[in-house]
């Protein structure tokens, strides 16, 4: 045990007594935080927290947590022996005697301080990155509202068209609210019918389901998959009288042909004026129908029943982030 707790040089482990002052001290400490064995046992270990950490009482929540519920772990600043502060990743955990008695607290941390620079790197750009492509949107939406201004092609076509371009960009204020690692199925269903409701205000949709979190790219493409439907409901269908409603309903599913589950959606249509098949496929139909399946991998089912719109949905769901 001598061995593995001076060989690993990387970790500074040391322990600590109940009042919180160092007891032991391993060469990879004193090469982290800067303090020899002799320098530092019996001193107290708030010596490497930095001053507004102190203040915050964080050393002693620390120990309770460590108590409660076995390990407490912490992500935050240190100080060295010079004052210099570096970035750590630490776990702190009791030490109890074989009767399960409180003896001491066991501390291990490395210094993550390049890859706190790098990822504090990667956010910069990746806020840049977000805030021009917010400006590029932008920019396209005022270009075609005043091209299609001075247009032959009639209002209703110019609106189809803008509420388009606002529909991608609630798909990209959504991946940006999640750090672009998608989004909840929930949320893009929140955000694309949050606009129809009542004349007083009340919501003319329900929505259930298990927590899903779709890719990146399924949540720009479904996105603008509800947005035509919730268009067409509007004009036509059960939004566009004051006693209709539209409720969506989902699970997970898995085939036996499958590795990952699917997510399986229905989009019903209640108490609007009676449905006919339309004539002809218009964009929101291709969308669905063509650009859905063959962008997600997944399949559509498209059907006008004269008590409403349905609109089965079966596609793959993104695997969990990385770490989890």
């Amino acid at each position: 045990m001598r061995l593995v707790f001076e060989s690993a040089t990387e970790y500074a482990i040391f322990t600590l007594d109940l009042e919180g002052r160092v007891t032991s001290w391993n060469p990879g400490a004193q090469r982290i935080l800067g303090y020899g064995e002799d320098e530092i046992v019996g001193q107290p270990a708030h010596i490497i927290v930095t001053p507004e950490d102190r203040a915050a009482r964080r050393p002693e929540i620390e120990m309770s947590r460590a108590v409660e519920h076995c390990r407490a772990r912490d992500e935050r600043w240190h100080l060295r022996a010079d004052g210099s502060r570096f970035w750590a990743v630490g776990m702190l955990m009791p030490l109890l005697s074989r009767n399960g008695d409180l003896q001491g607290f066991l501390k291990i941390l490395r210094d993550h301080t390049e890859r706190r620079e790098h990822d504090e790197r990667l956010a910069l750009l990746n806020d840049e990155l977000t805030h021009r492509v917010k400006n590029t949107l932008a920019a396209v939406q005022s270009v075609a509202a005043h091209t299609l201004r001075g247009s032959d092609l009639s209002v209703a076509l110019q609106s189809t068209l803008v509420e388009r371009l606002k529909a991608l960009g609630r798909s990209h204020d959504l991946l940006v609210w999640n750090r672009w690692e998608g989004a909840l199925l929930n949320e893009v269903l929140e955000r694309t019918l949050e606009a129809y409701g009542s004349a007083d205000g009340a919501r003319r949709f329900s929505m259930a389901g298990p927590s899903v979190r779709l890719s990146s790219d399924m949540t720009v493409t479904l996105n603008l998959a509800l947005h035509e439907l919730a268009t067409n409901a509007a004009k036509y269908g059960a939004l566009s009288v004051a006693e209709g409603s539209v409720d969506v309903r989902w699970e997970l599913e898995r085939s036996a042909q499958e590795q990952a589950p699917a997510v399986v959606m229905t989009w019903r249509e209640r108490g609007g004026p009676p449905v006919r098949p339309p004539g002809r496929r218009g964009f929101g139909s291709r969308m669905l129908e063509r650009a859905l399946p063959y962008q997600s991998g997944g399949q559509v089912t498209l059907s006008f029943a004269p008590e409403g719109v349905e609109c089965h949905l079966r596609l793959p769901i993104a695997p969990p982030p990385p770490g989890l």
